[in-house]
């Protein structure tokens, strides 16, 4: 607005006062038609007051009106012509109302980008405010549920009771899952809630997942990863065997070569032979992980157990040179495992520990080996070290088949491991610290 527009308000109440005491002064002597003329011109003075606040007034409804309805295509006259004040107010209006369209405009492509970005995400997601109302979906959602449309919490209570529940009381921060039944086949789904508040309004953001495409989804990355080692593995074991071919043959072709034929033709199969047991023994590897017998379970004492795979694990070099720290919670429940299959499992953790701490020459190597409950009642193994520990980038890489950081390893012992564990119903976990420790939990 004009800046002079308050100085020009102040000076119109100005002569308004002014006449108006001219006026009144001027009755103290008698009716006079100067008076009369004095107070006429301070109503004039004030209808022009009056005019102007009421036009900006219009003017400003009109403004706020326009936008409040997305209208944006007015537009104020503020040539010269006009009143200087209406010609400032219209030209600052129609500079904010181009201000507010901008950022409109740059709001409505922010939200184009952010719904192609949820429409290609593989997960379903649902917003959701205080009254149930979906404020917010994709397409992945839909399908996973079966609806073409989706607007309310409620709509699942007559085909997804489960899920209708969850959706209801889960927690922010909380994941829980959930089967639905569709017409085609059931669905596993794994829900995961989340509050947030927008514009000062709490929502809930739910994330669904199926479980199959998840499980799908790290296997197929899981395969892919061995394939990997399979070619790489094959592949520096055949090379040789083809180089050492091609070389005795060239040898047999000529007949300068006949004195060292033989000798390099013995040494050339020495290499071969080698070469072909080492690749036997890496597809025997293989096999091994595919040949995980079914467990027979048994109730085994815990503090018998463990102390057998201590007394197993003594002959080990460097055993002597580390503090092994056995911890038997007496209120844990028994363990129902099958001893020869978990037996290998803690048998590998504990010489992988011990091997660790020799490695890094730490001179005063630690290892606990615990038996506890857990706080659902179920039994956790741990063994734990104060060894080198695990890189962050490898410590998702220690139960993929053939991986190891050791030059003599096979990197099959805790895929096995993780083989044998879920074999049993149970899982493995590895948390590390580098330069700190290493723990295994095992739990069934």
């Amino acid at each position: 607005m004009d800046k002079s527009f308050p100085f020009k308000v102040i000076a119109l109440l100005l002569g308004i006062v002014a006449c108006c005491a001219l006026g009144g002064y001027m009755l103290q002597g008698g009716f006079t038609w100067k008076a009369v003329g004095y107070f006429m011109l301070s109503g004039a003075l004030l209808l022009l007051l009056f005019r102007s606040i009421s036009f900006i007034h219009k003017k400003i409804d009109y403004f706020i009106d326009a936008i409040s309805n997305d209208d944006y295509a007015f537009r104020f006259p503020s040539d010269k012509k006009l009143w200087s004040s209406s010609a400032d107010l219209s030209r600052q209006l129609n500079r904010v109302k181009e201000v507010m369209q901008q950022k409109r405009l740059a709001m409505q492509e922010q939200e184009k980008y952010y719904e192609v970005l949820l429409a290609k995400i593989n997960s379903g997601v649902l917003l959701v405010n205080e009254s149930d109302h979906v404020m917010q979906t994709n397409q992945t959602a839909l399908k996973l549920l079966g609806r073409e449309i989706f607007t309310h919490l409620t709509q699942l209570e007559s085909f997804a009771p489960e899920l209708y529940g969850i959706l209801r009381t889960i927690r922010s921060g909380e994941q829980q899952k959930a089967v639905l039944f569709n017409e085609k086949e059931r669905v596993e789904l794994l829900v995961q809630a989340s509050l947030i508040v927008l514009r000062g309004k709490a929502y809930k953001l739910f994330v669904i997942h199926d479980v199959k495409q998840l499980l799908d989804e790290q296997e197929m990355e899981i395969w892919i990863k061995l394939f990997r080692i399979l070619s790489h593995e094959i592949m520096n074991s055949i090379a040789p065997i083809t180089s050492l071919s091609d070389s005795l043959l060239q040898l047999q072709n000529n007949p300068d070569a006949a004195q060292t034929l033989k000798e390099d033709t013995i040494h050339g199969l020495q290499v071969i032979n080698e070469t072909g047991k080492g690749l036997l023994s890496f597809v025997e590897s293989y096999h091994r992980l595919l040949r995980i017998p079914t467990p027979r379970k048994e109730l085994l004492d815990p503090s018998d157990f463990l102390n057998g795979i201590i007394l197993l694990c003594s002959h080990l070099p460097y055993f002597s040179q580390v503090q092994i720290r056995l911890d038997i919670d007496p209120d844990a429940p028994p363990l129902h495992a099958d001893a020869n299959l978990l037996g290998q499992v803690m048998i590998n953790l504990l010489k992988n520990a011990i091997q660790a701490i020799e490695h890094a020459g730490i001179p005063h190597g630690e290892i606990g080996l615990s038996y506890q409950k857990t706080s659902e009642g179920n039994g956790l193994i741990e063994v734990s070290d104060n060894g080198p520990g695990i890189a962050p980038e490898l410590i998702n890489q220690v139960f993929i088949p053939f991986f190891t950081t050791k030059s003599d390893g096979s990197g099959i012992g805790l895929s096995i491991a993780r083989q044998i564990v879920r074999a049993h119903g149970g899982r493995i976990q590895v948390q590390s610290a580098p330069g700190q420790f290493t723990k295994f939990s095992l739990h069934f």
